[in-house]
């Protein structure tokens, strides 16, 4: 069993850090192998809509950059986790810009999901500094409409506001044991 997160906040060590972290704790008690990955700190180009990932099902996406072990790693993964903090309303750019490279798995000869056969389960973490609103419950659902739309299964959510200063995941116990109960859910099914 492989977990593979994608942590789009630009800190990491902050509170979207640790709560992978929570969730990963979960998921290696269940014997599972977890990789993280920061696209705040790799190198990560800007889809430029060239559509050639679109010609055929052997395509992929043609921008050599640290995109590709991303994708290698997301193939292989049976589960995936896509974490972020809100930024003006939405995910962070280094999230996006991975949402949007993700583009390289359909194709428009039929072959839709190029390399990612199966079901796969899903997780999606989003934090905020304001306590109140929606925001972050919007996000968790475009985050896990993001998933759904590449065959993954969103099995849990946490969506939370009034986490912003550095260290409040850390001091939020039921947060903390809801991100390990996560990931031994994706561990096990």
């Amino acid at each position: 069993m492989e977990i593979v997160a994608i942590m789009g906040s630009p800190r990491g060590g902050g509170n979207t850090a640790t709560l992978v972290e929570a969730v990963f704790e979960g998921a290696r008690a269940e014997g599972a192998v977890c990789t993280r990955f920061d696209p705040a700190r790799l190198h990560i180009s800007d889809c430029d809509a060239d559509r050639a990932c679109l010609e055929s099902a052997e395509a992929g996406c043609i921008l050599q950059d640290d995109m590709q072990q991303i994708y290698a790693a997301l193939r292989r993964a049976d589960a995936w986790v896509l974490a972020t903090p809100v930024y003006f309303w939405h995910v962070t750019a280094p999230m996006k810009r991975v949402i949007d490279r993700l583009y390289a798995f359909f194709t428009e000869e039929g072959g839709w999901r190029l390399g990612l056969e199966g079901k796969r389960r899903g997780g999606v973490i989003v934090v905020q500094a304001d306590p109140g609103g929606d925001t972050p419950q919007r996000v968790a659902a475009y985050l896990s409409q993001v998933l759904g739309e590449l065959n993954v299964e969103t099995v849990g959510a946490i969506a939370e506001g009034g986490i912003g200063d550095p260290g409040d995941a850390a001091a939020r116990a039921d947060l903390l044991e809801k991100a390990g109960e996560l990931g031994r859910k994706l561990a096990t099914g």
